[in-house]
């Protein structure tokens, strides 16, 4: 009997454990309000909008059509004419390619306002570098550090040679390996 007792106090231990387990993990669930009932009986009462504020203009009377303007009385054929006539103008002018102006348009005052530089016809041309100096990859003597001088008039003409410090000269073995003691990481201290 003792043993009888032992397996099924072992069960009823299991099922008071997963009871609140279950429990947590159902409550973990969420439902899409599309589908969840509380939210549907919620819009379906109204419980939903009582906490939304009134749509504006509801605390106002309703409005009256003596409000309303009279409608605007229409003008003359002519004056309506014209009107048609300076829209279809417009639109005329607007299909016309754009025409670029250098020359001030006839009937037009002076072509500019001040302080309006004039449209150039063609952009600028690329600025010019001065030639950099060849740079001797010999053992060639040092020469006097030469004055800066201007940059030539001719952006095309060679610019003479200037002569450049030499290199240091570059030893033929390479050098003796630190010793042992630089080769790792320092010491720890203690």
């Amino acid at each position: 009997m003792r043993a009888k007792r032992q397996g099924g106090g072992g069960a009823g231990r299991r099922a008071g454990v997963m009871a609140p387990l279950l429990c947590l993990a159902l409550a973990a669930c969420s439902v899409p309000d599309e589908v969840n009932p509380v939210s549907i009986y919620r819009r379906i009462s109204g419980a939903a909008d009582a906490d939304r504020l009134p749509p504006p203009g509801m605390d106002r009377p309703t409005p009256s059509l003596h409000t309303v303007p009279p409608r605007p009385e229409r003008p003359a054929p002519e004056v309506r004419e014209a009107i048609s006539a300076a829209l279809a103008d417009d639109r005329a002018r607007s299909r016309d390619p754009l025409v670029l102006r250098t020359v001030p348009a006839p009937g037009a005052r002076g072509g500019m306002t001040l302080g309006e530089p004039p449209m150039p016809a063609a952009p600028p041309p690329r600025p010019a570098l001065a030639g950099a100096p060849r740079i001797p990859w010999n053992d060639a003597p040092v020469a006097p550090r030469a004055q800066p001088q201007a940059a030539p008039a001719a952006p095309g003409a060679p610019a003479p040679p200037a002569l450049a410090p030499a290199l240091p000269e570059m030893p033929e073995e390479a050098p003796a390996p630190p010793p042992p003691d630089l080769l790792g990481p320092p010491p720890r201290p203690r």
